[in-house]
């Protein structure tokens, strides 16, 4: 009797679940993110904090041993002087410029040494490393098509669908097909296949509710290349959050990186 109607109630719960899949499409949506390519700027209170621990392992450091490095008095010893003294002066709280003292050591005569030319002595000088600025042409521009803007912040690949919404690339679930790789096809249909991608793992990380669908989302990042669908453009968190609808945004908002 029991067996029985606990059979009753497997088929019939399995009956509702089948009903359920069946009327609502189950989409996988992926979420392409390019991450920041430089470090952000730092608050005018981090950039002093930074500095002042900075300035405490400088001055609470072990003694450089000199004499073990350079011959006492010799002109590379000298430059070295000369070297850490410019960079106690780098330092400047409250007032004051702390000092490390360095001394130079006259130069010691040793008749028995050979004679060294004072070229071999001289520092190696490396090639000069040219600073680029942080803005480039394409923030100049609003290039949203590009992947060199913003380059401290995460950009994230949105396109517009058949209704003219922004949204993450996104396409149905086939017969068994899994979530991670319907999201993958799904990218190749709608932005080319023309990018290298990296899916991080294989099961989704949100999930975003319509009546006509329920779509999965799937985390992956761009390695290289670049999409090549009709209408696309990358974006950062908060154009994100004005591009696509308000409900869409709720869904997503809190699985994006703040970043």
């Amino acid at each position: 009797m029991f067996g029985r109607s606990a059979l009753r109630l497997a088929c019939g719960a399995r009956q509702f679940s089948t009903t359920r899949t069946r009327s609502v499409a189950v989409r996988a949506s992926i979420i392409l993110q390019r991450d920041p390519i430089v470090t952000q700027q730092s608050a005018k209170f981090e950039a002093a904090a930074d500095q002042y621990f900075g300035w405490l392992d400088y001055m609470t450091a072990d003694k450089f041993p000199r004499e073990f490095f350079f011959k006492p008095g010799s002109s590379a010893e000298n430059r070295w002087a000369d070297q850490d003294q410019e960079r106690a002066l780098e330092w400047h709280f409250g007032g004051t410029r702390p000092k490390r003292p360095v001394t130079k050591k006259p130069i010691e005569e040793d008749p028995d040494a050979e004679e060294v030319e004072d070229d071999l002595m001289a520092p190696v000088v490396g090639k000069t490393v040219e600073v680029q600025p942080r803005e480039t042409q394409a923030d100049a521009s609003n290039d949203l098509l590009s992947l060199e803007r913003k380059l401290d912040r995460t950009l994230y690949l949105i396109v517009r669908d058949a209704k003219g919404r922004w949204a993450f690339p996104q396409s149905d679930v086939q017969d068994e097909e899994v979530l991670h790789e319907a999201a993958r096809r799904g990218l190749r249909d709608m932005c080319g296949s023309k990018m290298s991608v990296w899916t991080v793992g294989c099961g989704p990380i949100g999930h975003h509710v319509t009546n006509e669908h329920t779509a999965f989302f799937v985390k992956a990042h761009i390695l290289a290349g670049k999409a090549e669908a009709k209408e696309y453009k990358w974006v950062t968190r908060e154009e994100l959050g004005e591009a696509v609808p308000s409900d869409y945004w709720a869904s997503v908002k809190d699985i994006l990186s703040t970043v």
